[in-house]
C-alpha cells in the first residue's frame, strides 16, 4: 500500500531528470572530500574535473564548502523550482531570489532533520547576524566538524556576498566542468529514469523506493505531500534527500544497467560486491546485523571506530545491496530477501556460466538479480 497523505490520498510519485540536478551533484561530489574513498565516479573523473576547473576555481570551491557538499546540495530545492530545470534557468532563478533565501536554503533551514538539531528560529537569527544565535547554531552541530566549519565560515557574512559567491562559483563550474560532459551523462540519466518509471508501475511504493535507492527505506514524515526521485550518476553510491514545499526529493544512484559498459568490463554490481565482501570488518558487521538491526552509533561503538568510518563501511555495504537503512535515520538491517548470488555473478562474467547447450554465456553477467536494483 502506498503511503497516505493526511487527507487520506496516496502520495504521488514522479521520476525526473534535469540538467540542474546533476550539475549540482557534480559540484557536490567534487567538494565532498570525505566521500572520495567510496565514490564510484573514480579518481580519474576527479582529476579531470580539477584540471578543467583550474587552480583558482578549485581553491574557491573548497574554501566555500569546507570539506562538505551539503551547502550546495541543499540548493537542489531551488533547482526544482527552476523552469525546465536546466542549468541556465537554475542560475537565473538564483539571481532573482533574495540573498537571505539562498543562504537559508544552503544552511538547511527548511530541512526536517536539520531542524531537529537546531531550532529554525536560531538558524534564521544566525543568518541575520545574531552572534548569540551563531554560537548556539555552531554548538548544536559540534559533532559534525565539516558542517560546523561550513557554518562558521559563512554565518555572519553579508548575505549578498554569499549570493554573489555561490552564483559565481556555479557559473564557472558549469562552463568549465559540467558542459563538456553534460550530453553523455544526461543520456545515462534518461535511460535510468525510463526504467524506473516502468518499475514504479509494478511495485508498491515502499518496495519501489528501496529497490530504486538500493536499500533506503523511506517513510514520509508529516508535511510530505509528494515524492520526487531523481537519478544521479556522478555522486554514486550516495543517496541524498531534500525537502521543499511539501516534496521529498530523493537523489538516488542510477542502476548498473543504465551505465553503458563494454563486455570486457566487470559488471558494477560484481565490483561493488567484491569490494564490500573483501574487508574483514565489513564481514563482521554483516554478521552482527544478521543477529538484529543496529544503529550507526551502536555499530561504531561495538567495532571501536569513528562514526564517519563506520558510515563509509555502511555505504559500501548498502551500495552492494547487502543492507538497508531508514531514510533520515541510521538504523541498518541486513537485506535477507535480496542477498545476491555472488557465484552466479562471477561465473557469468568470467564465462563459466553455461547456457542450455553447454556454451559459455557472456550475457549472464548482464542479467539483473530477481529485480532491478541500482547501487546506492
Amino acid at each position: 500500500m502506498a503511503p497516505r497523505r493526511r487527507d487520506g490520498g496516496d502520495l504521488p510519485v514522479s521520476i525526473e531528470t534535469g540538467q540542474a540536478y546533476e550539475f549540482l551533484m557534480s559540484a557536490v561530489t567534487f567538494t565532498e572530500t570525505d566521500h572520495y574513498s567510496v565514490a564510484e565516479i573514480g579518481a580519474e573523473w576527479l582529476a579531470d574535473a580539477e584540471r578543467a576547473a583550474g587552480a583558482d576555481l578549485v581553491r574557491r570551491l573548497h574554501d566555500f564548502a569546507q570539506g562538505t557538499g551539503d551547502g550546495l546540495i541543499h540548493l537542489l530545492a531551488l533547482a526544482y523550482d527552476a523552469p525546465g530545470r536546466d542549468v541556465a534557468s537554475f542560475i537565473g532563478h538564483l539571481r532573482e531570489l533574495a540573498a537571505d533565501e539562498i543562504v537559508l536554503h544552503a544552511i538547511a533551514h527548511y530541512e526536517y532533520h536539520y531542524r531537529r538539531m537546531t531550532p529554525p528560529e536560531t538558524m534564521r537569527a544566525a543568518v541575520d547576524g545574531d552572534r548569540a544565535a551563531i554560537r548556539e547554531f555552531l554548538h548544536s552541530v559540534r559533532d559534525w566538524p565539516e558542517w560546523q566549519a561550513f557554518l562558521e565560515r559563512n554565518l555572519g557574512r553579508d548575505v549578498e556576498d554569499i549570493k554573489a559567491e555561490v552564483i559565481g562559483l556555479l557559473t564557472e563550474w558549469n562552463e568549465r566542468v559540467w558542459l563538456p560532459q553534460q550530453e553523455r551523462i544526461m543520456a545515462i540519466l534518461e535511460r535510468d529514469a525510463d526504467a524506473k518509471r516502468e518499475l514504479s508501475r509494478r511495485l508498491p511504493f515502499e518496495e519501489f523506493v528501496e529497490v530504486a535507492t538500493n536499500g533506503v527505506r523511506f517513510v514520509p514524515h508529516p508535511g510530505i505531500e509528494r515524492v520526487v526521485l531523481v537519478p544521479d550518476y556522478i555522486n554514486r553510491p550516495w543517496v541524498s534527500n531534500i525537502e521543499h514545499r511539501g516534496a521529498m526529493i530523493l537523489i538516488y544512484p542510477v542502476a548498473d544497467e543504465s551505465v553503458a559498459a563494454d563486455l570486457d568490463t566487470p559488471p558494477l554490481r560484481l565490483v561493488r560486491l567484491a569490494k564490500a565482501l573483501g574487508d574483514e570488518k565489513r564481514l563482521r558487521i554483516l554478521r552482527a546485523l544478521a543477529e538484529n538491526p543496529r544503529g550507526l552509533a551502536d555499530l561504531a561503538e561495538q567495532f571501536e571506530m569513528p562514526k564517519t568510518t563506520m558510515h563509509h563501511h555502511m555505504v559500501t555495504l548498502r551500495s552492494a545491496g547487502l543492507v538497508s537503512v531508514g531514510a533520515g535515520t541510521k538504523d541498518y538491517r541486513i537485506r535477507r530477501d535480496a542477498l545476491p548470488d555472488l557465484v552466479q555473478l562471477l561465473s557469468g562474467y568470467i564465462g563459466t556460466d553455461t547456457d542450455g547447450e553447454g556454451r559459455a554465456s557472456a550475457s549472464a553477467s548482464r542479467r539483473p538479480p530477481r529485480r532491478r536494483r541500482p547501487g546506492g
